[in-house]
């Protein structure tokens, strides 16, 4: 029999759009209605508009064997929490016509489940940082993708060690006014979730995902057992310094423990990818990776894709200038915050080794994610691990020079 697994990645999304077609008359919307894919990475997201009408809902089916029924009531039990306790603007989970929440669409053919949800439509945009040039790396791949893999892999290898070297010599910021806002807003944004969360009761059905260190680097992690110790995207050596690297973060997460006002729910992915603006309103999307981890690790979060850039210690310091005047920090919070931008480019790699061949739509790392995006990606991250082992117990120095 046929898996999801040995699908095409157009038979994936096909799938995908039939169980949710499949789905719409349990919200009561029409069969016939638009089903336009806005991302697709595990889940598939789409903007369902009835026909003859104006009305928008977004529509989330399932990836397999990563959330559960229980899971999905969690995020939203925390979401709703949000809503009533903080100001902070969020899309709200739109109730089946029975009153339930999250449906399981039965695939005989495939002898699947899977679960799909609803949620409110939030106008806007993700905010832009008119300062941020990853758009450059998409733009030459788009040119070169004709060239040999041969050729273009280890160009862009190189290139990994190249912009490692241009932040170490060129670390001017090219941020505007309207950027240190927009991450400054990311931060109070951040601290209300955190200063919720650090009341919030657990639902007796509480079921989410960990982001302490197993939730990366455990045998079966959130990347659905996805490692960096991959030959075919890094060497023996550059394993190697990811291996220290990962027993460097070991001790440090043990002496900076998992305290109530270190651990709790958090997003793990505010991105400005999971943003949408509208006017003066910026709402927070994607809480399909929430669960509990390091408060800090939300910082990392924010700045994910971004390690590289020269100025990435002034895009911290903003954060946390929006952060601190709801929820102050602690000077080993601070110390951290390296620990934790290291620990999560490795989860973010892992996710993109898990991933590669298999996203559409989107924005950030779904964009256009290609071999050459990988390699890139992947000496980058063993470059900057090198800058955190040699600078290990001098947080400041971490981002004196950043790498990609």
């Amino acid at each position: 029999m046929k898996t999801f697994d040995d699908f095409t990645l157009e038979e994936k999304l096909a799938h995908f759009t039939d169980v949710g077609r499949r789905a719409l008359p349990l919200w009561g919307l029409p069969e016939d209605s638009d089903m336009k894919l806005l991302n697709f990475t595990e889940n598939a997201t789409f903007l369902v508009t009835p026909p003859g009408s104006e009305e928008k809902t977004i529509m989330r089916v399932h990836r397999l064997d990563y959330t559960s029924h229980d899971s999905i009531m969690t995020e939203f039990a925390w979401i709703r929490a949000l809503q009533k306790e903080t100001d902070v603007s969020l899309a709200a989970p739109i109730p089946m016509l029975n009153g339930e929440f999250v449906a399981t669409i039965h695939t005989d053919d495939l002898n699947e489940d899977r679960l799909v949800d609803c949620s409110t439509f939030m106008p806007g945009k993700p905010p832009m940082d008119s300062s941020d040039g990853n758009g450059d790396v998409g733009a030459m791949i788009a040119k070169i993708e004709k060239i040999p893999d041969s050729i273009t892999l280890p160009l862009f290898k190189a290139l990994a060690s190249a912009y490692a070297w241009y932040g170490s010599v060129n670390p001017r910021s090219h941020m505007t006014k309207e950027d240190r806002e927009m991450y400054r807003t990311v931060g109070h944004i951040m601290a209300e979730m955190h200063r919720q969360a650090e009341h919030w009761q657990k639902p007796s059905f509480y079921s989410r995902i960990d982001w302490g260190f197993d939730g990366t680097f455990g045998d079966w992690n959130n990347f659905y057992g996805a490692t960096y110790r991959n030959t075919k995207w890094l060497t023996e050596k550059e394993i190697a310094v990811l291996d220290e690297v990962k027993e460097e973060i070991r001790e440090r997460l043990a002496l900076y423990g998992e305290s109530p006002d270190h651990y709790g729910m958090i997003h793990s992915d505010l991105r400005t990818a999971n943003l949408l603006k509208d006017g003066d309103t910026i709402t927070v999307l994607d809480f399909d990776d929430s669960g509990m981890g390091f408060y800090m690790y939300d910082v990392a979060g924010a700045v994910a894709l971004m390690e590289h850039r020269p100025d990435l210690k002034e895009i911290v310091d903003e954060i946390l200038k929006g952060y601190e005047p709801v929820r102050k920090l602690s000077q080993a919070d601070r110390d951290e915050i390296p620990t934790f931008i290291m620990m999560r480019r490795i989860g973010m790699l892992q996710s993109l080794i898990c991933r590669i061949g298999c996203v559409a739509g989107g924005s950030g790392e779904a964009a256009e994610l290609t071999a050459e995006i990988l390699e890139f990606y992947a000496r980058g991250t063993v470059e900057l691990g090198k800058k955190y082992l040699k600078t290990y117990g001098e947080p400041d120095m971490f981002f004196a020079a950043e790498a990609v």
